[in-house]
């Protein structure tokens, strides 16, 4: 059954506003257009620029009302509050170091949030935003959005029925290559993330490694419990790492390996996971996303497509086309956003009302705290613990 047609009657639809997202922010766009293929959200009202002019631009281009076009995200929060009819919740997609102040000013309004990863900066932050949301009660989402592909999914149901056995090995990479050229002639919304005031302490890891690791923890159900990480430069100019290699320790001593990189050449998003178990392996990558690779001990490789008869049992709920019409990131984030909008509609059940874990505040404070642990055991070249959150 497909979850992205909207067209269900009685159906609630939310309305939503955004903080970020003017005229050549690239990651808005796509949330929006995921959120047209949700079909159940409706940008209602946005603070999308600090330049006023920008900001009124990006606006009218969406079709909003002049009076929910707002300068500021304070503005934004202070007026939706007060309105009989306020939006039912709010996108955050600024870069990392102006995620903070928004969420937990609208978490304090009661208004629920979805944020783009990594959460914040600090985990000071997160753990004040986890607070704060907690005070609540709030929904917090948090786009981990490669959790949506189907296949995804399809690996995550048969590693948790048993059909790999007992996990032995974990190994995820995400690999690009826009920085392998050099810091030359880099557009504004890939430059930032080389500036440690605003994308963190960390490069790629932060960035593109904070989604590795989530999907391990997702596929698994297991916890991390230690790293040793090595985060390296190896493109001239880059302020921050371009390159990690991070060993990971997992629950019941579960070994696992994350490599994350800007500067490879070949590899243009790059992300693919491979689970060793005692009696099978699954592999998946995100360049051929409708496919799964199951290989068992002494058996045939099996090769999974979605949509088809053999695929686990939840994951026909998360297709939208027909076999043979390829499915890819816009389909992933919108089958996130359907789980935003049960969640949403489910009211004070919202954690327990989606099919798979939602990617909640505590997911995204665990991207934050890998960032703090890793850069803790490349200064001490050391195995250190990771921090319970």
């Amino acid at each position: 059954m497909a979850r992205l047609t909207g067209d269900i009657p009685g159906q609630r639809r939310f309305k939503v506003g955004m903080v970020g997202g003017g005229q050549g922010a690239y990651f808005a766009s796509y949330h929006r257009a995921a959120m047209r293929l949700c079909n159940r959200f409706d940008i209602v009202a946005g603070a999308f620029s600090a330049d006023a002019h920008k900001c009124r631009e990006a606006g009218e281009a969406l079709g909003l009302l002049q009076d929910r076009i707002y300068l500021t995200f304070e503005d934004m929060a202070a007026a939706e509050s007060r309105r009989p009819d306020p939006i039912d919740a709010v996108i955050i997609v600024t870069p990392n170091h102006l995620h903070f102040e928004p969420c937990q000013l609208f978490l304090r309004a009661g208004i629920p949030v979805i944020c783009d990863k990594p959460l914040v900066n600090s985990l000071q932050e997160a753990d004040e935003l986890v607070r704060i949301a907690d005070q609540h009660d709030t929904f917090f989402a948090v786009t981990y959005t490669y959790q949506g592909y189907p296949m995804v999914r399809d690996a995550r149901s048969r590693i948790q029925a048993g059909e790999l056995g007992e996990i032995r090995f974990m190994y995820v990479e995400y690999l690009l290559e826009w920085l392998a050229s050099g810091v030359d002639g880099l557009s504004k919304s890939l430059a930032w993330r080389g500036d440690p005031e605003k994308a963190g302490p960390t490069g790629a890891l932060g960035d593109v490694g904070t989604h590795a690791f989530n999907m391990l923890e997702f596929l698994s159900g297991q916890r991390c419990t230690s790293v040793n990480a090595k985060l390296t430069t190896v493109v001239p100019g880059w302020g921050l790492d371009d390159t990690c290699v991070v060993q990971l320790e997992f629950e019941g001593g579960v070994d696992g390996l994350l490599w994350a990189s800007f500067a490879a050449p070949g590899h243009r998003n790059g992300l693919r996971f491979k689970i060793v178990g005692s009696k099978a392996s699954i592999e998946w990558c995100q360049e051929t996303p409708e496919t799964l690779l199951f290989t068992p001990i002494d058996g045939a490789d099996r090769i999974y497509r979605r949509g088809q008869s053999d695929n686990a049992a939840q994951t026909l709920s998360f297709t939208s086309l027909p076999p043979g019409n390829t499915e890819g990131y816009l389909e992933a984030l919108a089958v996130l956003y359907a789980d935003f909008a049960e969640a949403l509609d489910a009211g004070a059940g919202w954690r327990t009302a989606t099919q798979v874990p939602l990617p909640d505040i505590h997911q995204g404070v665990r991207g934050v705290v890998l960032s703090q642990a890793c850069v803790e055991s490349n200064q001490r070249r050391a195995w250190v613990a990771f921090p319970e959150r």
